[in-house]
């Protein structure tokens, strides 16, 4: 799943035809699969969709190899006659640069919004049934934009000065007029920017959970004829998760330059694995970022990988830089002795999310604070 949060289902709203009867979740990943396959596309054998601890009924889902699956071997094909897309209605955004294009993205996200209330609205009578039948299960709240209010507030002062970690939806699709503050057209709009590939939704591809430290696919594009295949880009053992990335994937274009940690947890509602990226304009007044870095570890511990291989690389951060990280850096220290003392009413999976979202933020500023101290000095 595109998200790390894959909780019970629930009603989204009584106007909406819905699936009434209690149907397992089994039954419905089964579902889609043979819909998938009806429609021309496979899903291996050697694969299963099923809760992380599959004793907890609360668990999120994952994509799991039953059996040895060898490099190169095909997990899953999807037409593209199982997409819900807009991309004909879409603005075309390979031209587009800086404002132009995230006003861009953001109208084209608005479009595939209204598409999938449409859907939805079908229900059963949908062209795309089996894969609405697991969305329906899809509870409201997984993405900080949708958590409790005492959470969101919390968050909202830990995170960077001008993020929109918290109030994306309000200021790009409310307030524009893109939907109203009707919950169930707030909670579609929270899936598509959770579950979307670009201006698409992809059945099963996007039960595939994130881990940019354990990819062990590959794929083509989505755009490719046919449909997307994807394949393991290595053996992978029986019982072993299949991951992908959200972020530095074939039809992520350029996201890793300007999406990092804090764009994962807005998106997705979840605090990643390392590697954490870490991205900054230092100065918050424009879109254009100077400061990139990842904290990466490995058997020997944790370390900070800079961006330096190109010619137009960020570089390491310079002596402005730096001070802007420390002021950052005591930011957050402060934030956090002011926010986080006491959980309070907020939700224990909320508050989970808030401390290692924090927590993570400081271990990676002061780390590359020191790094970048020592390689200044050493100039």
């Amino acid at each position: 799943s595109n998200s790390q949060i894959m909780l019970r289902s629930c009603s989204i709203s009584a106007m909406i035809l819905l699936v009434t009867s209690i149907v397992s979740a089994d039954n419905i990943t089964d579902g889609m699969i043979n819909w998938v396959r009806s429609k021309g596309g496979s899903f291996n054998d050697k694969v299963e969709i099923r809760r992380i601890d599959p004793s907890d009924e609360s668990s999120y889902f994952g994509v799991f190899a039953k059996e040895i699956l060898y490099e190169k071997e095909l997990i899953m094909h999807i037409p593209e006659t199982c997409y819900i897309e807009v991309w004909d209605a879409a603005v075309d955004m390979s031209a587009l640069e800086g404002k132009e294009a995230v006003d861009a993205n953001h109208g084209n996200l608005c479009k595939l919004t209204h598409e999938l209330i449409q859907e939805m609205k079908l229900g059963i009578k949908s062209q795309f049934a089996p894969y609405i039948a697991y969305l329906q299960t899809q509870k409201p709240g997984q993405l900080p934009a949708q958590w409790s209010e005492q959470g969101k507030n919390v968050l909202r002062n830990i995170s960077f000065p001008g993020s929109e970690i918290v109030d994306w939806i309000d200021l790009n699709f409310q307030r524009t007029g893109c939907i109203s503050d009707d919950p169930f057209e707030v909670h579609v709009v929270e899936m598509v920017v959770q579950r979307s590939f670009d201006t698409a939704l992809i059945p099963l591809w996007d039960m595939v959970n994130h881990d940019n430290g354990r990819i062990n696919t590959e794929n083509d594009s989505m755009y490719s004829e046919g449909g997307i295949k994807v394949r393991a880009s290595r053996l992978i053992e029986a019982g072993e998760e299949i991951f992908a990335s959200y972020d530095t994937c074939l039809d992520c274009f350029d996201d890793e330059n300007f999406s990092g940690t804090p764009e994962i947890l807005k998106d997705f509602g979840f605090v990643e694995n390392y590697p954490h990226r870490w991205i900054f304009d230092n100065n918050g007044s424009t879109i254009w970022f100077e400061i990139w870095f990842e904290i990466d570890e490995t058997h020997n511990g944790l370390y900070v990988d800079w961006d330096t291989l190109e010619e137009d690389a960020f570089g390491v951060p310079g002596r402005e830089d730096i001070l802007f990280l420390q002021s950052e850096l005591e930011r957050l220290r402060r934030v956090g002795k002011d926010f986080l003392k006491e959980k309070g009413s907020i939700p224990q999976y909320e508050w989970e999310m808030i401390n290692a979202f924090h927590e993570a933020a400081v271990l990676g500023i002061s780390m590359a604070v020191e790094a970048a101290s020592e390689v200044a000095s050493a100039r």
